[in-house]
């Protein structure tokens, strides 16, 4: 009797992102793994915008809860299975409490020897090592933008607005900059103003917030953001930002 197999495929989409890391190409090589070894396939799971440093996925979950004894786990290769180490050792706890084994289509050893266990967690560890350079690697891309005075964000703060001539970038808008200004002057008054009255002065006597009133949850956000540069007591002006 051929063994069971579940196919656990993971992709998080991100900028650049190689297209053979998608879900469709890892379960063709998931596939073709199972054909060479003569394995059934019982289902494929995919998740398909999960990063491999959360444990927190429940389509993996049901997967493992879907193993029986005996059964194996497939996944295209280590970094699929995740992107750091405690994420990895923990799946592969679960997968072993199931009664089940992992193996990976691209070849990695995954046997429960103490050198295949070894072999896995030195997986694991350059998986990890790979995330936190794609971390870098944003960060550093999206301070660049930055400094060219570039969009790096999807929807437009507040006290911004799109450049006109060139719509990769923002330039200030005055009326909310003006808005921001007052939200910070009125919430630091003698007496405290609530975030609710703020707002209702604000749609009394002021431009609505794009084309809407303005809310006191937008109203507290607006305070806890920009207090730092906007607040007429402990903000500077000088810290005001150049571009989000």
């Amino acid at each position: 009797m051929k063994k069971q197999v579940i196919i656990y495929t993971r992709f998080s989409p991100r900028p650049n992102a190689k297209e053979c890391d998608s879900c469709e190409k890892q379960a063709e090589r998931c596939v073709a793994y199972c054909k060479r070894r003569e394995l059934e396939i019982f289902t494929i799971i995919e998740d398909r915008n999960v990063t491999g440093g959360s444990l927190d996925r429940p389509l993996l979950s049901s997967a493992i809860d879907l193993l029986m004894p005996g059964w194996i786990l497939v996944v295209d290769s280590s970094d699929r299975l995740a992107r750091d180490m405690l994420v990895n050792l923990t799946i592969r706890h679960q997968v072993e409490q199931a009664g089940a084994t992992i193996e990976f289509a691209d070849g990695s050893p995954a046997d429960t020897t103490p050198e295949g266990k070894l072999f896995q967690n030195i997986l694991a560890a350059f998986a990890a090592y790979e995330r936190d350079r794609i971390r870098l690697r944003t960060k550093n891309g999206l301070e660049k933008k930055r400094k060219n005075g570039e969009r790096t964000t999807g929807k437009i703060p507040i006290g911004w607005k799109l450049d006109p001539e060139d719509p990769k970038r923002l330039v200030r808008c005055e009326s909310e900059r003006q808005a921001i200004i007052r939200i910070l002057r009125m919430a630091k008054t003698g007496s405290p103003i609530s975030s609710e009255s703020i707002a209702e002065c604000l749609n009394h006597s002021h431009a609505l917030c794009r084309g809407n009133p303005w809310s006191p949850r937008t109203v507290r956000k607006i305070i806890k953001r920009e207090a730092f540069w906007a607040d007429p007591i402990d903000g500077d002006p000088a810290l005001e930002p150049q571009h989000p």
